[in-house]
């Protein structure tokens, strides 16, 4: 529950700042490419500074890390105020600083779960931690939006360093077991960095639940580049509308992400997560689809947010299903770095979908959005094709073992 509740604020105050920066350079630059580079910050540092803290996490107490990386990130978060008198590139250095250090958190997180919940549990906290993620997306960029209107970016800035600083209270207040991990004694540094990062990518490699997720993962970060760099567009063109009807949409999935997550967490522990994971992305993607093509037959709001609150469904399904195949089939000393593997390749492919959608949009139109909806389908079918593949070998290798 603390660590729930520390997720939940802090996440929170991250919404705020997702909405409050963009407005804020943009306000100081009126350049969308200024605006641009204070979002993609963030991906860069994912890819970078992510796979170090994946191996750091790995050898570190998992409390211990979230508490200091959440400590630090409110120093960090201050540092927003010093850049408001500064020319605007003065932010970029801190948004990456600010990314960099919460790359630790993560990966901190998720390998934290495992050792508090037994494994009968885990997929029902994986729906909650879902339901958690939804309740911030519903809140905070409407708390960043009001704050940021009414008190300015210093505003939002404070209450943002200010949930940082809740979570540590919280996480403080946490008893953690210590998952031990032996470190081979290597006299370079660097070299052992580098050896221990590899170990994590051989675990992916050499199991095959956790490869078919980062294939999923691959895919659907390219979608998801692409629905956020086209969505505001596609709403201004298809549907004639603005940032109000943006937040409209946004609001309405997180709804249904919120009812979706108290479902689930009665039910899918019952339902094998593989499978939940590909019928869930098959159903994403199709409701994506009919929502980016309806517009073409019937240009109003209200029938997208019915569609996009019913595809908080499958979404919550589908964030509850990777979680769970990660956390289970990574073994306890490599659970960091199996994340940080997972949201390094998702940032990467996701700044592909971004430079790829913004320059396919100029020439193609706003329709090049639906690639979203085509790489959730393909990743569902990607996933059953290979669960029943991994379903067939275990059932003969059982086979094999009876009559043995």
């Amino acid at each position: 529950m603390l660590v729930w509740w520390a997720g939940l604020t802090s996440m929170l105050g991250n919404y705020m700042l997702f909405v409050a920066l963009p407005v804020y350079i943009f306000d100081k630059t009126g350049s969308t490419l200024s605006t641009a580079f204070s979002v993609m910050g963030g991906g860069f540092a994912t890819i970078i500074i992510g796979q170090v803290a994946g191996v750091l996490v790995d050898r570190w107490h998992y409390k211990r890390t979230l508490v200091v990386a959440n400590f630090i990130l409110v120093f960090i978060t201050l540092a927003f105020l010093l850049t408001t008198s500064l020319p605007w590139w003065v932010v970029l250095p801190v948004a990456f600083l600010q990314s960099a250090a919460g790359q630790f958190l993560g990966p901190a997180e998720t390998a934290l779960l495992p050792t508090l919940i037994d494994d009968e549990h885990l997929a029902a906290a994986n729906s909650l931690n879902a339901l958690n993620n939804n309740l911030a997306r519903l809140a905070g960029p409407a708390l960043g939006g009001l704050l940021v209107s009414t008190v300015g970016f210093a505003g939002v800035v404070i209450v943002d360093a200010a949930t940082y600083l809740v979570a540590v209270v919280l996480l403080l207040l946490m008893n953690a077991p210590r998952v031990k991990r032996e470190v081979a004694p290597i006299l370079n540094p660097y070299k052992r960095l580098f050896l221990e990062w590899r170990e994590g990518l051989q675990v992916v490699k050499q199991n095959k639940s956790l490869t078919l997720s980062f294939i999923v993962v691959a895919l659907t970060g390219l979608g998801e580049g692409t629905i956020s760099t086209l969505m505001a567009p596609y709403v201004n063109v298809m549907l004639g509308g603005g940032g109000l009807e943006l937040g409209y949409i946004m609001s309405a999935q997180a709804v249904g992400g919120i009812v979706a997550g108290l479902l689930l967490a009665n039910s899918v522990g019952r339902i094998q997560p593989l499978r939940l994971l590909g019928w869930s992305a098959i159903f994403a993607g199709l409701l994506d689809g009919l929502l980016l093509t309806y517009p073409l037959f019937y240009a109003e709001l209200w029938p997208g947010l019915i569609v996009i609150a019913l595809a908080g469904f499958p979404f919550a399904a589908f964030a509850t299903a990777q979680m769970t195949i990660l956390q289970r089939e990574s073994p306890s000393q490599a659970r960091g770095r199996v994340f940080s593997s997972y949201f390094a390749l998702f940032a990467f492919t996701q700044l592909v979908g971004i430079l790829g959608s913004g320059l396919l949009g100029d020439t193609a139109g706003v329709l090049v959005i639906n690639t979203q909806s085509v790489v959730y389908v393909l990743a569902g079918v990607v996933v059953l094709i290979g669960t029943r593949h991994l379903l067939s070998r275990h059932e003969k290798s059982n086979s094999h073992l009876n009559r043995s």
